[in-house]
């Protein structure tokens, strides 16, 4: 599409690349507790080729060799995930929990991006796994070396799903059952007569609390499933099965319908953070990575982000910083407004606060030929929107002189808006009504404020 796009002369062909292998895929890329950023690429009959920080140190087929270098040691994995679990660990933070001390489960498996990615970060244990393939569980927690190596095997061909796992890495109390299964008795007796049924209705059957009740499962993060899953007619019986259940990041979009999320809400102590703000770290990806890039760089796109391999490798590492940074300050602004009304559901502060920030921006847009008067603060804008590495690659003067051009000055105008909306609702959310007060009556001033250092 973008190749057409070039063909029929459309100078900024490279924006519609977004995520992609000519730009920077969503999902290869990771951070190590080191520090160190990590990719796991496919190449094809010779496997899996892994770098680190821009250089090869490993190229194989066999998924042991990939653990043996980075197994247990990645912190976070992919743009989407890297935000899911940037939310999930400061939600739970927020409430002094550990990581590492929360059985999960999860939905989507290794064989797709999200869950791959899952399964590589999360900390502790992974009790339960649903995916296209078969149900995954483990009470005492499923061998996480056996998932990762299926994990890495997503960057390869042919990806493989649950039912690569291996029986003999289960515990005495754990069970896999594909979904084909027939007549597959499980360890406590249990006769499992037609495997499709019971991986449908797996998680909302009371019949399987007595499962769920053995693995504590304490968190849940869906990484693939169907919409609606959870929905009006099920969600009662859903947290009757996992009373043990404290906290919900939604990975995976639209799993829970409202209905569902408002029962949980009031009739639950579990936090839920709703998709709309924990699943968006692709699209900003996307929106940094090849939009802003491409419109920066235009014809030297290919030269210095494709082919640069250290500004390459540095711009994602500032984008991943970037997406666990807002991903982080967006749950926190939650968690705190709704202790401050708590009862208002989390899940609806989520659409509040992003109307509340539609609607500033609309406001600042009403006022966008003053606000660009002030070369200042269009600086600060700019500077806190584009990743450190291109405004050190450009500087200041070019990038200002690019984002001025009469081509790219509405999109400059749509970032200084959004922007400005986003960072000010973040910043002083929690006494917003104050803020547009100031913003009437000291309106320069009370623009620069969400760019000043607490």
């Amino acid at each position: 599409m973008a190749i057409r796009a070039r063909e029929r002369g459309y100078p900024y062909w490279r924006t519609i690349t977004t995520g992609k292998s000519t730009g920077i895929p969503h999902d290869t890329y990771g951070l190590l507790d080191s520090g160190e950023l990590f990719g796991l690429f496919d190449q094809a009959e010779q496997g899996v080729d892994l770098q680190i920080d821009g250089q090869s140190v490993l190229l194989t087929d066999d998924m042991e060799d990939i653990y043996a270098k980075i197994g247990g040691k990645i912190l976070t994995s992919g743009m989407t995930t890297s935000c899911v679990m940037s939310s999930f660990r400061t939600l739970i933070n927020y409430h002094d929990e550990k990581e590492e001390n929360l059985n999960m489960m999860m939905t989507g498996g290794p064989d797709g991006d999200l869950g791959a990615n899952e399964i590589q970060s999360y900390k502790g244990k992974i009790c339960l796994l649903i995916d296209g393939g078969s149900i995954l569980f483990d009470p005492d927690g499923l061998d996480k070396k056996e998932l990762m190596k299926i994990g890495f095997q997503r960057n390869s061909n042919p990806r493989l799903n649950s039912l690569a796992f291996a029986d003999d890495k289960l515990g005495p109390r754990g069970f896999k059952v594909q979904l084909s299964a027939k007549n597959i008795t499980l360890p406590d007796g249990y006769v499992v007569e037609d495997g499709a049924m019971f991986h449908r209705n797996f998680i909302t059957d009371p019949a399987t609390r007595k499962y769920i009740e053995l693995a504590n499962i304490q968190a849940f993060i869906p990484c693939g499933g169907f919409k609606d899953t959870i929905n009006a007619g099920n969600v009662k019986s859903f947290v009757e099965i996992f009373q043990e259940l404290k906290f919900i990041v939604e990975g995976a979009n639209v799993f829970f319908d409202d209905a569902s999320r408002r029962y949980i809400a009031s009739h639950t102590q579990i936090k839920q953070i709703k998709d709309s703000s924990a699943n968006k770290g692709g699209v900003f990806s996307s929106s940094i990575a090849e939009v802003l890039t491409a419109f920066l760089l235009q014809d030297d796109y290919e030269e210095t982000l494709l082919n640069d391999t250290p500004t390459r490798w540095s711009l994602i590492r500032d984008i991943m910083n970037l997406v666990d940074k807002y991903a982080s300050m967006e749950t926190e602004m939650l968690l705190r407004l709704h202790d401050m009304s708590p009862q208002i559901p989390l899940f609806d502060l989520s659409e509040i606060s992003s109307e509340q920030i539609f609607a500033f921006q609309e406001e600042l847009e009403s006022q966008l030929a003053e606000i660009v008067k002030d070369r200042e603060l269009v600086w600060q804008v700019l500077n806190n929107y584009i990743p450190p590495t291109l405004v050190h690659k450009l500087g200041r003067e070019r990038i200002m002189e690019i984002m001025d051009s009469a081509e790219l000055q509405n999109y400059r105008n749509a970032i200084i808006s959004k922007k400005i909306a986003s960072m000010a609702y973040y910043r002083f959310g929690l006494e917003w009504q104050g803020y547009l007060e100031k913003i009437g009556s000291q309106f320069s001033t009370a623009l620069h404020e969400p760019f000043l250092e607490n």
